[in-house]
């Protein structure tokens, strides 16, 4: 059994209308006893967590942008992040709880803002030692295929450096990897997530979940290092593109969307798990003089055979309207309003309606320019006559489009 888990989830939420707002004293109206912080965050001024009917940290909700309604944010009145505490994460079908809460609360749901998936083990699949693996690679042995970006974290003791952990990419990454030592980070903290220890225990990973004990092969007890690979995926991830022949140069690939069901059992988990490694935690043995793609690979996990697989998908940089574009609209506009000759000032409208309809097209790129002109017409005519049935309109305009007595 593989001990694939979500380590953190978080999604982007909106508060039902029919509810809003659903803050403290809503939940606890309703039978939660909720954990109420006396400030906010950065963003949100309200923060509390609820707690199940054992008395464990269940929903973190934060709430009531600080900025209210504002373009800027992206943010308004409604808008909301709910996190389930990382306790919650190891009980049950986590992805469910979330999914079963957003339901009962009727929130309207955006996107998953971020969720970690982690893997832990004793040995690589290949049966490397994760610490000798660490000290080879920043020793210059291995070289990763992506994310350049490094940083390590270790002891130095005296004889060798002790490394516990090395991440790649950035906190602003779409995704982020990790490996480290969770033993000792767990040690370190006190052991105070004994939740993390029975996951372990219900693995296969130790015997005895309290001491963190195992027995090898001849019945000797020992006490094994617990290494978890551990992939973040942030808010800007957009869906995952399936790529369906990885034996040829123009494989084909298609996309599906980023939700939360591509994680709600533990199978789904290790797909996505092996998705994920399949590109962010590749490595090749370096050689001198040779790219990267063509040394040896060296195999750390064993992927299930006869899968294609999934990449995740960035969010396309927003094409906001540039400021060139503002000034040029400016000057345009004046100089039209400066000149008599209806040539120039014809001219100088046709430019500017173009510019207008692409930032139409920008903001709702599936827009066609004669549904553009639809809508145009539309307003128009509803300005004009108030009276009338939109529909009604609409329906006019886009038979007059079709015959060609407008535009």
């Amino acid at each position: 059994m593989r001990c694939v888990n979500i380590d953190w989830l978080e999604v982007y939420v909106k508060e039902s209308q029919k509810l809003w707002p659903c803050n403290a004293d809503f939940f606890r109206a309703r039978g939660w006893v909720v954990n109420e912080r006396e400030y906010g965050t950065r963003v949100y001024d309200e923060m509390f967590v609820l707690e199940d009917n054992d008395g464990v940290p269940f929903m973190e909700v934060r709430r009531n942008p600080a900025s209210g309604a504002s373009d800027f944010t992206g943010l308004d009145l409604y808008s909301c992040h709910l996190r389930l505490t990382n306790v919650a994460c190891y009980k049950g079908n986590p992805v469910q709880a979330m999914i079963d809460f957003i339901l009962r609360y009727n929130y309207e749901f955006q996107r998953i803002f971020r969720i970690d998936i982690c893997y832990d083990f004793e040995k690589f699949d290949s049966g490397d030692d994760p610490a000798k693996f660490c000290r080879r690679y920043l020793a210059g042995v291995y070289s990763k295929i992506n994310q350049c970006k490094v940083a390590a974290h270790g002891a130095d003791n005296w004889s060798a450096f002790d490394w516990e952990s090395i991440s790649w990419g950035s906190r602003h990454s779409m995704v982020s990897t990790k490996i480290y030592n969770k033993t000792k980070e767990l040690m370190a903290t006190g052991n105070k997530k004994p939740y993390i220890q029975y996951a372990w225990f219900l693995h296969g990973l130790v015997s005895d979940p309290i001491n963190l004990t195992k027995k090898n092969k001849q019945g000797q007890v020992y006490k094994p290092d617990i290494w978890r690979v551990e992939f973040s995926m942030k808010s800007a991830a957009r869906g995952w593109l399936i790529i369906e022949d990885t034996t040829r140069k123009n494989h084909k690939k298609r996309a599906i969307e980023h939700r939360l069901t591509l994680f709600d059992s533990k199978d789904k988990l290790w797909q996505r798990f092996q998705d994920l490694a399949y590109h962010y935690f590749r490595f090749a043995i370096y050689k001198s003089g040779v790219r990267k793609d063509r040394c040896s690979p060296k195999q750390l996990f064993r992927f299930d055979s006869d899968r294609n697989f999934m990449k995740i998908d960035a969010l396309p940089a927003p094409s906001k309207p540039v400021q060139e574009d503002e000034i040029l609209k400016h000057r345009l506009a004046h100089y039209r309003d400066c000149h008599a000759d209806p040539k120039i000032r014809e001219a100088c409208k046709i430019i500017l309606d173009n510019i207008d309809r692409t930032d139409v097209r920008r903001l709702v790129p599936k827009v066609s320019i004669e549904q553009i002109k639809i809508l145009q017409a539309a307003i128009k005519l509803k300005m004009d006559c108030p009276e009338r049935d939109v529909m009604e309109i609409l329906a006019e305009v886009t038979q007059l489009i079709e015959k060609n007595e407008i535009f």
